[in-house]
């Protein structure tokens, strides 16, 4: 078993004692292209509509055909975010100072997993080890957290398992594991935890 799914794994187990491919759509890919990732659809999953919300924008969501159990993936592309990093560097004043966005990806993770619980502090989080992150996703950066899911961004799911991965200058990403039931989450998780990385 590859680490980041034992240590995914073990993680969640601990937060347990704390509380065929198919083309995707368009839109999705264009954002795949951007933050130079590759999904592949795994199988026994079905493409279901993004629901609106206003705790959290994602791009793509699958949902298993038979289970109870939803994954939701959101592309950050740091393109935009870099060109306005480095023209603000560039005309700099004496005394400003300027985060980079390769900076900014652990404050956007626990922002995010805020959020999705609806307010609620996290009860934990875990730090991939840099090599098993770069060899499993071709990411600089990763971590998992989990969370009781907010309303909204929950609707009918109770617990949310998040990722997040960063990849300097490229993009950050972020996949949210959705069911009612930790025994689900636990269960369906690992099939679905690499289909989507870092080309």
């Amino acid at each position: 078993m590859k680490k980041i799914t034992s240590l995914a794994i073990g993680f969640f187990l601990l937060v347990l004692t704390s509380f065929t491919t198919e083309k995707t759509t368009s839109a999705f890919q264009e954002k795949l292209l951007k933050a130079k990732m590759n999904f592949e659809m795994p199988k026994d999953f079905k493409e279901v509509p993004i629901i609106s919300n206003m705790q959290m924008n994602y791009d793509f969501a699958i949902k298993h055909v038979e289970k109870n159990f939803e994954v939701r993936f959101a592309l950050r592309s740091l393109d935009d975010r870099l060109k306005d990093y480095y023209e603000k560097e560039k005309n700099k004043k004496p005394g400003e100072v300027n985060l980079s966005p390769n900076k900014l990806y652990q404050g956007s993770f626990v922002a995010i997993a805020f959020n999705i619980s609806g307010g609620k502090m996290l009860k934990g989080s875990s730090t991939f080890p840099p090599e098993a992150v770069k060899a499993e996703f071709n990411a600089d950066w990763g971590a998992i957290t989990m969370v009781e899911a907010g309303k909204e961004f929950g609707q009918d799911y109770k617990y949310c398992f998040m990722v997040a991965i960063h990849k300097d200058d490229i993009a950050d990403a972020y996949y949210f594991y959705l069911a009612n039931d930790q025994q689900t989450l636990k269960e369906q998780m690992q099939p679905v935890f690499h289909s989507l990385k870092f080309n």
